[in-house]
């Protein structure tokens, strides 16, 4: 039985396709479902992107806001600037609760990559919180506490008068506690860059800066704030016998609590 030519180059040509189809198939397919994976997470992992930037942006502005009320000048009531400075420290811990549940909401999104921004933006929230204590429990143990008869007057006082000795540990500590926060907040900002997209990168650079200029300026203003003071070693006779205005508890609510005649 003799075959037929053409039959014969038709069924050799359409096994040769047939074949090289289903190589390329098999050779796609991986390719093809990761696009699908990551297609499936895109938005999911959108949300965490911009859950660690709002948290970010959140740091900078709870950070910035104890400034102002322990680190500048301000007129302000003590009462006022303790109640302030309090509201700060419980944002941030209410903000770092928010990312924690955006996080448990988005878990099954998250990739690799993901998984380090979060890692780093979970401990910047954590550090966020332990610079705010720090700052305000070094302010408040050395200030002048002075609870006058009449707040209507301006008897009250809190603060620290130019050139008030206090201990050089003092000034280290709360240097280095503004000095790492910034640190670890520049290398947060490195990490949320490389995982937003290039679009939400560009869009995103004005506020990033914004930030980092709240950041910058809480190790501006500490460091302003200890150059007003006079460092000396805490054996020094000078520094043990200074005057410390009233005596009591100096932690936030029992100030709060000393001021608020209610």
């Amino acid at each position: 039985m003799t075959r037929d030519p053409a039959w014969w180059a038709a069924f050799q040509a359409g096994a040769f396709f047939f074949a090289l189809g289903l190589v390329l198939v098999l050779a796609l397919l991986p390719w093809w479902l990761a696009r699908v994976e990551r297609a499936r997470w895109r938005p999911m992992r959108q949300m965490l992107a911009l859950a660690a930037l709002q948290a970010h942006r959140d740091c900078g502005e709870n950070v910035l806001a104890l400034s102002r009320e322990f680190f500048r000048e301000n007129g302000a009531a003590p009462l006022d600037r303790l109640v302030r400075a309090r509201a700060a420290i419980e944002r941030q811990a209410a903000d770092g609760a928010r990312f924690g549940r955006v996080m448990a909401v988005y878990a099954p999104a998250v990739d690799a990559r993901h998984a380090a921004l979060l890692a780093d933006t979970a401990a910047l929230a954590e550090l966020a919180g332990r610079t705010l204590a720090g700052l305000t429990r070094l302010y408040l143990g050395q200030a002048t506490v002075r609870v006058g008869a009449n707040a209507v007057h301006g008897d009250d006082a809190l603060g620290y008068a130019p050139a008030q000795l206090v201990s050089l540990s003092y000034v280290g500590e709360m240097e280095a506690l503004a000095a790492g926060f910034a640190e670890t907040a520049a290398g947060h900002r490195l990490g949320l860059e490389k995982v937003l997209g290039r679009r939400a990168r560009k869009a995103a650079r004005a506020e990033l800066e914004r930030i980092d200029a709240d950041v910058a300026m809480l190790g501006a203003d500490v460091r302003r704030f200890c150059g007003k003071l006079q460092p000396v070693d805490a054996g020094d006779v000078t520094y043990k016998t200074r005057a410390q205005g009233e005596r009591g508890s100096r932690t936030l609510d029992a100030l709060i609590a000393r001021f608020d005649r209610r």
